[in-house]
């Protein structure tokens, strides 16, 4: 339940229809149930129309903005945010969808805002997307230094030398046995 108000406030933070996303759970045994949550979703996501069409979102733009939703949920603040709330939420031990969106929304709303509107983070891996959508081409491979002259590899240890027995005691020393009277 705390996954889905999370995606729910990205999506709408981001400007996109928070009804096309929904997280429901039906188990093995509830197969009419998993048929009538895929029909009501899909027939909802039919009236919606197009993703970025309904809400008046050109394709770069639209492009753009999940490319930033990505990395908001993928920041570390947010998910850092994220397990706190949880937590919290368990600590309760209040299970309704209602308080849980609650928490959720008024624990990370402010994390969201953040992680939308910062700059990607060295290091992130979502950088290049948010930035543009290009990636920097990776750095050449630096070559080994110049070897000495006359340094060589040490040679490499034989087959044999792996596989090799360990010692055997010498064949004239034999450990005494005492017998039992």
């Amino acid at each position: 339940m705390g996954m889905n108000a999370l995606v729910s406030n990205v999506l709408k933070e981001i400007g996109i229809n928070p009804a096309r996303f929904s997280l429901q759970w039906a188990s093995a045994a509830e197969a009419p149930r998993f048929v009538k949550l895929i029909t009501e979703f899909t027939g909802k996501v039919k009236e919606l129309g197009p993703l970025g069409q309904a809400e008046g979102i050109a394709p770069d733009e639209l492009q753009a903005k999940l490319e930033k939703g990505l990395a908001a949920v993928s920041s570390r603040k947010v998910r850092m945010v994220y397990g706190t709330a949880a937590k919290a939420i368990r600590k309760e031990g209040i299970f309704t969808p209602e308080y849980i969106n609650a928490v959720i929304e008024e624990k990370l709303n402010k994390a969201i805002v953040g992680a939308l509107t910062a700059e990607p983070e060295e290091g992130d891996k979502s950088a290049p997307e948010a930035k543009g959508g290009k990636e920097k081409p990776a750095p050449a491979a630096k070559e080994p230094p110049p070897k000495a002259a006359g340094a060589t590899k040490p040679a490499p240890k034989k087959a044999a030398e792996k596989t090799a027995k360990k010692p055997q005691p010498a064949a004239g020393k034999k450990a005494a046995t005492k017998k039992k009277k």
